[in-house]
Order: structure tokens, then C-alpha cells, then sequence
């Protein structure tokens, strides 16, 4: 039977397993991206087919105290419409979708995406011979997101529109002569153009191991940390911010990329002359300011040498910046042609 877009509904029940509240699965297929599921059941309405997954099958299974949602690794891909196969040795589950490969390690955080190395937020685990991964993981390769309806007590995970590239992360780990340094990497995959997807990956990563060597060269602070948070994403513009801490140091990096043109993207280059004059005049704006679009498409600013991190927060179509944005940035962010 051939069915279209995709909705898998995730919904409490009482059961328990393995310490973990164990939740019914409906696989819900509404008719809108062409998909095949095997063996669907009878479905009460003609606008869609469910298939539900009760406590004999592979379910989903919430930790509470740690506020965790491992999602069934293989019903959740076949269910997206990815595919699932087994390597024996190393044994490894490979997980494609629409074009992209996800492989995991029964165990290990360590994965690769379409060849990439990536660090997982937690291990993939065997539980009662099937494999679980953390929602958030699967939600980032299939490009869906996790709704929570308090009401119907239910969690969805949606597939989005558009093709937005996926930002996955890895981490850069160090140790010597009394000094560690633990730095995320975003990785970026899933772009138009797959050779200038592998120069920029390998660009973020040669600057964040500059990062690394010139802290080890330092003298004083012996613990170097840095996470990155992502901000606007799509398919034609990428903006992510970092927050770290060298010892007591505040560290701060941003990054905005023009996905369309292929380079880094700055305020002079994105805003109009007089309003960065009157940014600068009213001190929003300086030689130490840093940027990035939020993922409300607001320009957030803030000063790099403050220990506290407090943007300042301008929205992009009201006040200040209404009608101040170069054309091709007010196109690339709002579409207005």
C-alpha cells in the first residue's frame, strides 16, 4: 500500500522495563510524502493507516529521573521509510535514508554520518535484542521533530519540510602535562554541494584544533571547554554560537555562513550602512561584538570579553532592523523577492 507522510505517535502507557516507563508506538502514515509500510492494520478512517506497537513489541521507553526518550532503532527507521541492515563484524546497524547513511555502535557514542564522525549525546543500547537510541539523535538524521501534546499525554515526531542540512556534532578531546581540553565540533552534512561540504568540515575542524594546540601552549588556565549551540538553520544559511570557558575565562566563537554564496557572512555585508552606524552609536554594536541569527530569525549581539553571556536581542522585521536588510539577505531569510 503506498501512503504519504509520515507521523509516529508516541503515547504513555503503564507498562515498566528495565527501570524505564515503557510507551505504546502508533505509526501513524497520513497521506502527503510517498512511503511503503508493510503489513499495516485496518485503519477506523479512510485519511490514513496506523500500525501500533504495544508491549509485545519494540517500544519506546522513557526514563524519568533522567528525563530520557530511547526510541526502537529499526521500527522507527523502516516506519520513516529508511532501511536497516546488520554488520556483523564489528557489529554496527547501518541506517540509510533519502540519500543519507547512519551508522552506530551497540555501546559506543562514537558514530559516522555519511562519513563523518560523529559523538552521539548518549550510547546506543541492546534492550531485550533491540537496539535504542536516544529521540534526539534519530530526530536530527531524519530531519523530524519531537512534539509533546500534555493533553492526549502523547510525543510525535514529525517530519519537516524543506531540506534543511543536518548539524551534527563530534568532540575534540585532550590531555597533557596537567591540562584537558573538551571542544564540540558542529558537523554539517546533507548540503547541495557534497565538495564544498567536506572543505568547510574540514575548515571547522582545523580551527577548532588551532583552538586546541594554542590553549596547550598556553601558560595558566589547565581546563579548556567549548559547546556550540545551533541557531538559524536552512538550506540556505547556517548560524551557530559557541560558549566555553578557558579555567575562569569566558569563550565565546560564532559562526554564520551564506550557504547560497559559499562564504562566511558579516553585519556590513548583511545590514544597510546606517543602521550599523546607529547600532555603533548606540553601543549595541562594537569592535568586540559578536553575532548570530537566532532560530526566530532575530539578530542576536553580544560583547565576546563579558564573562556573562547576554545578547542583545533585535528583531528582524520590527524597529530597528524593518526594512534594513540588504536584498539578498532580507530574500535568503524571509523570501521577500
Amino acid at each position: 500500500m503506498i501512503l504519504k507522510k509520515t507521523a509516529i505517535i508516541v503515547c504513555v502507557s503503564a507498562a515498566m522495563i528495565c527501570g524505564a516507563i515503557g510507551l505504546s508506538m502508533r505509526l501513524t502514515e497520513a497521506k502527503e510524502l510517498e512511503m511503503e509500510v508493510s503489513n499495516p492494520e485496518e485503519a477506523t478512517t479512510t485519511q490514513e493507516q496506523t500500525k501500533v506497537y504495544d508491549e509485545g513489541d519494540n517500544i519506546p521507553l522513557y526514563y524519568d529521573d533522567e528525563d530520557v526518550l530511547l526510541l526502537p532503532i529499526r521500527n522507527v527507521a523502516q516506519g520513516l521509510g529508511g532501511t536497516v541492515s546488520w554488520q556483523k563484524a564489528p557489529k554496527k546497524v547501518i541506517i540509510t535514508y533519502k540519500g543519507k547513511e547512519l551508522v552506530l555502535e551497540p555501546g559506543s557514542a562514537q558514530a559516522q554520518m555519511n562519513g563523518y564522525n560523529i559523538t552521539l549525546p548518549a550510547q546506543p543500547k541492546m534492550i531485550n535484542g533491540c537496539l535504542y537510541a536516544e529521540a534526539s539523535a534519530l530526530s536530527d538524521f531524519f530531519l523530524t521533530e519531537v512534539l509533546w501534546d500534555g493533553t492526549k499525554k502523547q510525543i510525535s515526531l514529525k517530519t519537516k519540510e524543506g531540506a534543511s542540512p543536518i548539524i551534527a556534532s563530534d568532540l575534540l578531546l585532550g590531555k597533557n602535562e596537567g591540562k584537558e581540553y573538551n571542544l564540540e565540533i558542529p558537523v554539517i552534512v546533507g548540503l547541495n554541494d557534497a565538495s564544498y561540504e567536506k572543505g568547510l568540515n574540514k575548515e571547522i575542524r582545523l580551527e577548532t584544533q588551532a583552538l586546541a594546540d594554542e590553549f596547550m601552549l598556553e601558560e595558566g588556565e589547565t581546563v579548556f571547554n567549548l559547546q556550540f549551540e545551533k541557531g538559524f538553520v536552512s538550506e540556505d544559511f547556517v548560524s551557530l554560537y559557541w560558549k566555553g570557558a578557558k579555567g575562569e575565562q569566558p569563550f565565546y566563537k560564532t559562526i554564520n555562513i551564506n550557504l547560497r554564496e559559499q562564504k562566511s557572512a558579516i553585519l556590513s555585508d548583511m545590514l544597510t550602512e546606517d543602521v550599523l552606524n546607529e547600532m555603533k552609536a548606540s553601543g549595541d554594536l562594537t569592535e568586540h561584538s559578536l553575532f548570530y541569527i537566532t532560530q526566530q530569525k532575530e539578530l542576536a549581539i553580544f560583547d565576546a570579553t563579558k564573562a556573562d553571556f547576554i545578547p542583545t536581542i533585535v528583531p528582524t522585521v520590527e524597529d530597528k532592523l524593518g526594512g534594513q536588510w540588504n536584498a539578498k539577505y532580507d530574500n535568503l531569510f524571509f523570501g521577500n523577492d
